[in-house]
């Protein structure tokens, strides 16, 4: 009897979830091909006073990768080839374990950024691992101040 129940369920049962198994495609390494993961990017405050002076402005960006594999990261604005100096930049850890990059107001103002106008944030994660390669994600800031063509 159970060698009857055995030949009628579990043998065709046993032999589909193979012929399945095989039809799936088996995923591919890629040899010698690294390609930059995608990480998400939230920048705080988003709307930044390009005139606001004193000590300790700074705009905060939040990454979504870990800050325990990072090695270096680095900050573009717009197209720029050359990202923000490293001096102006400090990373720092929050409480899940994340990386927060914290970019000097200094740096923005050296920009020469159009007041009024959106820009893009191109952050990008160098990990540990260099077998790993590298992070990237893009955030929005809006810069606002005085128009230097506006006389009251």
């Amino acid at each position: 009897m159970n060698k009857a129940i055995f030949k009628k369920f579990w043998l065709p049962s046993i032999l589909c979830i193979a012929m399945i198994s095989l039809l799936l495609p088996f995923p591919m390494p890629c040899h010698g091909q690294v390609e930059p993961c995608t990480i998400g990017v939230e920048v705080s405050p988003y709307q930044v006073n390009i005139d606001a002076g004193g000590v300790d402005h700074y705009v905060r960006v939040l990454t979504y990768a870990r800050y325990s594999n990072t090695d270096a990261a680095f900050v573009y604005i717009d197209e720029n080839e050359d990202p923000i100096d490293s001096e102006y930049i400090e990373l720092k850890e929050d409480s899940f374990g994340n990386l927060v990059i914290y970019i000097d107001l200094i740096a923005i103002q050296d920009a020469g950024l159009e007041v009024d106008t959106y820009h893009d944030l191109k952050i990008v994660v160098e990990l540990i691992d260099p077998a790993d390669g590298k992070c990237e994600g893009t955030g929005e800031i809006y810069i606002i101040g005085k128009k230097s063509d506006t006389k009251r």
